[in-house]
C-alpha cells in the first residue's frame, strides 16, 4: 500500500515538473500572461477582459502549435476556455460602395458615358443597398422602420434634388447601356388593373456594394450579360470591360 502512495505521489510530482517545464520553455511575454491570468482570477470579470486583450495582443506572430500550447495553458490555470481572435477596429461596420476602377476608367476613356451619367451614378452611391446592389430608400437616422423600399425615380429625384422626367430618362438610358437594370413584379386587381413595381439594380461590375467575390446570386443573373461585346454609339467596335466579378 505505502508504494501505491508513493507512486501515485511521484507521478503527481512528474506531472507538476511537466507543466513547470512547459511554462518555462515560454517566452517572457508569454509566462507573464499567464502569471496575471492566475492572479485576475480573484476577480472573474476583469480576468476574462485583461487576458482576451492580451491574447488579441499576442496572436499575430505565433505559430498555429504556439497558440495552441498557450490556450492549453491558460485553460489548466484558469478553468477558462479562451480563443485568439482579431480584435474589431472602428472601422469595421462601415457602409461602403467600391468602385472598379479598371472598368470606371476604360468607360471613361472610349466615352461609354457622359459625364452627367457618371456625376448621376456618382449620386445614387448612398441608395445602393448591401450585396443585393438594388437601389433603396435611406432610412433616416431616427427611423424605427423594419421594412425598406426599392427607390423609384420620384424618390431618387426628391432626394438629389433633380427633375424627376430628367432623372427617369437618365435611368432608362443607364439602363440600355448596361449600367443599371430594372425588375418588375406586379399584380391584377379585382377589377382587371394591372399594377406593377419596379426594382433599379446597378451593375456590381462598375459599383460593387459587396465583397467582390460575394455578389448576390440573383444580381449576378440579371447582369450575366451586360457589358460584353457592348459598342459606343457612333462606332462598330466591341468592347469589354478589363474585369467581370462574375
Amino acid at each position: 500500500m505505502p508504494d501505491s502512495f508513493e507512486k501515485k505521489r511521484l507521478e503527481r510530482e512528474a506531472k507538476r515538473q511537466q507543466k513547470n517545464e512547459e511554462f518555462e520553455a515560454l517566452p517572457g511575454g508569454q509566462k507573464a500572461i499567464i502569471r496575471g491570468s492566475s492572479t485576475a482570477s480573484k476577480n472573474a470579470n476583469k480576468r476574462d477582459s485583461g487576458v482576451e486583450e492580451l491574447l488579441g495582443q499576442i496572436g499575430v506572430g505565433l505559430s498555429g502549435d504556439q497558440q495552441k500550447m498557450l490556450l492549453e495553458i491558460l485553460h489548466k490555470t484558469t478553468g477558462e476556455n479562451y480563443f485568439i481572435g482579431r480584435r474589431k477596429k472602428k472601422s469595421d461596420g462601415v457602409k461602403f460602395v467600391q468602385i472598379i476602377m479598371d472598368n470606371y476608367n476604360y468607360l471613361s476613356e472610349i466615352k461609354y458615358l457622359s459625364n452627367g451619367e457618371k456625376a448621376f451614378l456618382m449620386d445614387l452611391v448612398p441608395y445602393v443597398e448591401f450585396k443585393t446592389n438594388i437601389l433603396i430608400e435611406r432610412l433616416e437616422k431616427d427611423s424605427d422602420e423594419v421594412n425598406i423600399n426599392a427607390a423609384t425615380p420620384t424618390y431618387l429625384a426628391k432626394k438629389l434634388g433633380r427633375d424627376r422626367a430628367r432623372v427617369s430618362v437618365m435611368m432608362n438610358e443607364l439602363m440600355k447601356k448596361g449600367i443599371l437594370a430594372v425588375a418588375e413584379s406586379g399584380m391584377t386587381t379585382e377589377d382587371g388593373r394591372v399594377c406593377t413595381s419596379r426594382t433599379w439594380f446597378v451593375n456590381p461590375n462598375l459599383l460593387c456594394c459587396s465583397a467582390k467575390d460575394d455578389v448576390d446570386k440573383a444580381t449576378q443573373r440579371i447582369f450575366q450579360r451586360s457589358l460584353k461585346n457592348f459598342k459606343v454609339e457612333g462606332s462598330s467596335k466591341k468592347h469589354k470591360l478589363p474585369i467581370y466579378l462574375f
